[in-house]
């Protein structure tokens, strides 16, 4: 029994020292130019030693953390950076801690936000290590099922993915507003106004620092390798970015609107291009919209009006708009004003079209023509134009032309007159004695031609009634006056005379050579044909 326990302890001392020389050779093969420093071991908190910026060993926690961030859509990039962009997260001073390093030879940082969370860097001879130190884990596990765990692992994957393909700019600010984690359209973004230089965390800020708020248009410059989209390289995209205010920070949310500004864009200048038109116009426009409020005006509005700029410039009611003309007395006085008011109010439902339309005579002598025309939208178009010179125009042709047909009826020849085109424009009392139009009561029933027709049948010569229709064709001779006479069947001779006039019209006028007390009472009858 003896011999066998000695056995034992020469074994075991014959394995230690076996050990102890297999360290020594190997220590001895390194060489002084190689870096070396304790292992990790097996511990609650993650730890990951560098050599530069390779990784040359971790413990368990440590490459269960690494294989974590590989399945978080960053696989293109080294564990180096995939562990500097997942701490430059919660520790924003890790660049700094990191170039002061190798001076301090060790940093230890504490994540804000209650998170409970250290980091501590130590330098050792060259090579780095990273201790990430979780003061919750302790007696903190959490033990789920395991369908639990594929739904909440399954709900992750797909959040990545809709992150990751939004088709818009998505990235997480931290206090300082230094940007903590963006998507791929973000990156993306980042890399073509970088041109091809190195990215490191924390990103770069594409767009100034602001308050959480509702969507606020903010311009890009387009970077120069950019092809296609609504802006143009060298130019600006638009974006309407919002700032929500979460627990790490703030989420910012960035969608394009490069179509949305240009669309605004066209739609301020047509209506500049609208305003410019319409303050040239001399007809006063009030435009309303669907509420009834003033939107839109000209300064020949004003001018018609006496309404002052400030009052329309406050965008009164339509209600409100009518009882201010009708006290600057532009406005017509009806018998009941209150359901004239209402029907111009109620325009739509108040016939085919709702269109409104008067002409309005004001005690000042001025006239107006109204009208109102409603849109689709609801909006109200009210036009007034100044039309007091046309109606005393119109008002001096008329009393010249019934002072010409008075003096006309005083004479005593019986006077015709037919335009160019044949018809007949005009005739005095004597003529009206004379001859009755049968068929029609208006002038134009008869025309030219058929007047000759009945001439020539109740008078006879032929040959001077065709000389009259020569003489109203255009171009016929020199216009000479043409003289004639014609006997009725009752004996009655008539002295006719026919005469172009400036305009083309044709005078033909009509004298008895019977005194009057033997004038037959007859008149004869003028015939349109059929």
């Amino acid at each position: 029994m003896q011999t066998t326990f000695a056995f034992a302890l020469v074994l075991v001392g014959t394995s230690v020292l076996t050990v102890l020389a297999s360290l020594l050779i190997f220590g001895a093969l390194r060489g002084p130019g190689k870096r070396s420093a304790p292992p990790l071991g097996i511990g609650s908190d993650a730890a990951f030693l560098f050599d530069g910026q390779t990784l040359i060993d971790t413990n368990a926690r440590g490459a269960a953390l690494l294989e974590s961030l590989r399945k978080d859509g960053t696989e293109g990039g080294d564990e180096w950076s995939r562990l500097t962009y997942f701490l430059a997260q919660d520790f924003p001073d890790l660049a700094t801690a990191l170039a002061d390093l190798p001076l301090t030879r060790r940093a230890r940082l504490v994540a804000g936000d209650d998170r409970r969370t250290e980091l501590v860097m130590d330098w050792l001879d060259g090579a780095l290590r990273f201790t990430v130190i979780d003061a919750l884990a302790e007696d903190g596990a959490v033990v789920l099922d395991r369908l639990s765990y594929r739904a909440l692992q399954e709900e992750l994957a797909l959040l990545r993915q809709i992150t990751e393909a939004a088709p818009l700019l998505l990235w997480r600010e931290g206090a300082q507003g230094q940007v903590t984690w963006a998507n791929d359209a973000y990156l993306k973004r980042v890399t073509e106004a970088g041109e091809g230089t190195t990215m490191t965390w924390p990103l770069p800020a594409l767009f100034p620092r602001a308050e959480a708020g509702p969507a606020r248009r903010t311009g890009l410059p387009v970077p120069t390798g950019a092809r296609g989209g609504a802006a143009q390289a060298g130019g600006q995209s638009w974006f309407d970015v919002t700032r929500v205010r979460g627990e790490d920070g703030m989420l910012v949310y960035a969608l394009p609107a490069d179509e949305a500004h240009q669309a605004e864009r066209t739609k301020r200048a047509f209506i500049q291009t609208l305003t410019k038109t319409f303050a040239t116009l001399p007809i006063g426009l009030a435009v309303f919209d669907r509420t009834r409020r003033l939107q839109m005006f000209n300064p020949a509005l004003t001018d018609l009006t006496g309404l002052e700029p400030e009052f329309l410039l406050s965008r009164p009611g339509i209600e409100g708009f009518l009882n201010r003309m009708r006290d600057k007395r532009v406005l017509p006085e009806p018998r009941d004003y209150r359901s004239w008011a209402r029907r111009l109010l109620d325009i739509e439902a108040s016939g085919p079209g709702g269109e409104f339309e008067e002409t309005w005579t004001l005690g000042s002598g001025q006239t107006f023509r109204v009208s109102a025309n409603p849109h689709p939208d609801g909006a109200l178009a009210f036009l007034i134009e100044d039309i007091t010179s046309e109606t005393h125009l119109t008002r001096n042709v008329r009393a010249e032309m019934e002072t010409s047909q008075a003096v006309l009826n005083q004479l005593d020849d019986a006077i015709a007159v037919f335009a160019s085109n044949g018809e007949l424009l005009l005739t005095n009392s004597a003529f009206t004695q004379l001859w009755t139009l049968e068929g029609e009561e208006s002038l134009g029933a008869v025309t030219l031609p058929e007047a000759l027709a009945n001439w020539r049948e109740a008078g006879g010569e032929p040959a001077f009634w065709a000389q009259v229709a020569a003489l109203a064709r255009p171009g016929s001779g020199d216009g000479a006056p043409l003289a004639g006479s014609m006997t009725l069947a009752d004996g009655e001779v008539l002295r006719v005379t026919a005469r172009r006039t400036s305009t083309g019209a044709v005078m033909i006028s009509f004298a008895t050579t019977n005194p009057p007390a033997q004038q037959s009472p007859r008149a004869q009858v003028l015939r349109a044909s059929a």
